[in-house]
């Protein structure tokens, strides 16, 4: 880990919540990927189901919500002020 990269604070929520039994979670990165990589290292049970172990990515079925914004952009970058969800890709019904 680098000295410049920040600790993001992360909810879980569904599948990821349920797996890890954690509500959020604080791990460090600078962009979403940085954020999944982590979070599947930190939380092994995360890598298959939720994380392709292979990419560091998410699985299709999961999606990110950073402040509001539900994104699968690996490289979106993202703070310690920032507000970052793991939720199902089906969650609220967005499209």
């Amino acid at each position: 880990m680098s000295t410049g990269t920040a600790t993001v604070r992360v909810e879980l929520f569904g599948t990821p919540q349920l797996l890890t039994g954690q509500r959020q979670v604080e791990v460090p990165g600078r962009t979403l990927h940085e954020i999944a990589g982590v979070l599947a290292q930190e939380f092994p049970v995360l890598a298959g189901p939720v994380i392709d172990p292979a990419t560091g990515w998410l699985n299709g079925g999961y999606i990110f919500v950073v402040d509001g914004r539900f994104t699968r952009d690996a490289s979106y970058p993202v703070g310690p002020e920032s507000s970052v969800l793991l939720v199902s890709a089906q969650a609220g019904g967005a499209s």
